[in-house]
């Protein structure tokens, strides 16, 4: 089949209706706004509370940073994109932005995926080899910088191939290797199988294998006693939890992206099939990969009752001082309200005003 023939089965790409354009923008500012919130409510409790201040919950910080991350990157992206395709502005900031803004996205992406991994990997030492400590604080520091300098060496890509071009009078926001639309293509097909192998097949593969050793390993143990029975069940439930909670973060997380690797591996082997698909059906599904940073602060608060008892510390002390404060000031409004009453009536031998005055005291 020649190239003619390959071109006539190209589908027509329709631009996204107004009401995919609306039903997703309202749908991307709520995620926006429940990530940002979520996750940095995250952050502020662990910082508040020395208690939470464990290795473990270092590693949720750091997968709520990413998380930030994504949503100050990658939701403007897929908004823009969503309104303008590939249209860009021209200038050192647009070119600054083109280059950047997709490599910070991308960054924050491999920084989720290798700290589920870290995760994993603490919580396989915590249940399974019981005797050996938990990553210690050093250790898990390296780890989470390591999270993102091996994340910004994969994607450094990313300031490379993106670039502002002028094509019949549009400024536009595209991704080349090279001059050569080909060899570009070439280049970025190797690109992705390497991508995906490295911080998505490869990764989860080696979770399931990590959590089923942890639930064989809890599914097989059993308790020596009666009294150790009681201390140890409490242990082995708050396990469970965490256990379970990761579970679900990384099948959530697996989930959600999946989908977006389809498109990308459909825009990259096989265009002619990706550009039949529905317009909406795409950005839809693309949206599900940044709904995911929203849903996490969610888990933490189901899962982990020391993150609940946090939030809920900080919301009794926030409404708390706030009740004080309005308390304070209504008292001391009465206060001056009677001070000045008792002055005037003094001052014109009416009566006394130390009665009311006392009261207040």
């Amino acid at each position: 089949m020649n190239v003619s023939d390959n071109s006539s089965q190209f589908c027509v790409v329709h631009p996204a209706t107004s009401a995919t354009q609306i039903g997703l923008t309202v749908a991307y500012f709520i995620v926006f706004c429940l990530a940002l919130l979520g996750n940095s409510l995250v952050i502020y409790v662990v910082h508040r509370h020395p208690k939470l201040r464990t290795t473990f919950n270092m590693l949720i910080v750091n997968m709520a940073a990413s998380d930030i991350l994504d949503v100050l990157t990658a939701v403007p992206l897929s908004v823009t994109y969503l309104f303008e395709g590939l249209k860009w502005f021209s200038g050192a900031v647009g070119v600054f932005l083109c280059k950047f803004l997709p490599f910070l996205a991308c960054l924050s992406i491999g920084s989720s995926v290798l700290t589920l991994t870290v995760m994993t990997f603490d919580r396989y030492l915590a249940v399974v080899h019981t005797m050996k400590r938990p990553l210690s604080p050093r250790i898990t520091t390296v780890a989470i910088t390591l999270t993102w300098v091996i994340s910004g060496a994969i994607f450094a890509t990313e300031l490379h191939k993106y670039t502002v071009i002028n094509d019949f009078g549009q400024t536009l926001c595209v991704s080349r290797w090279v001059e050569d639309l080909e060899e570009s293509h070439k280049m970025e097909m190797c690109e992705m199988v390497f991508r995906f192998l490295l911080l998505y097949m490869v990764p989860l593969l080696a979770m399931a294998c990590l959590y089923s050793k942890i639930v064989l390993h809890m599914w097989n143990r059993r308790a020596p006693g009666e009294h150790i029975d009681k201390n140890h069940q409490h242990i082995e439930r708050q396990k469970r939890k965490v256990v379970t909670m990761l579970v679900t973060i990384v099948t959530l997380f697996a989930i959600c992206w999946l989908p977006a690797h389809v498109n990308h591996f459909l825009f990259t082997f096989n265009l002619p099939l990706f550009s039949c698909l529905p317009t909406s059906l795409i950005f839809t599904l693309y949206f599900w990969t940044h709904a995911n940073t929203a849903i996490n602060p969610c888990l933490y608060l189901i899962f982990n009752e020391s993150f609940r008892e946090g939030f809920k510390h900080q919301v009794y002390n926030r409404l708390s001082t706030r009740n004080y404060s309005g308390r304070d000031r209504l008292s001391s409004a009465r206060f001056d309200t009677t001070s000045h009453t008792s002055l005037a009536t003094n001052k014109h031998g009416s009566r006394r005003g130390t009665g009311t005055f006392d009261t207040q005291l």
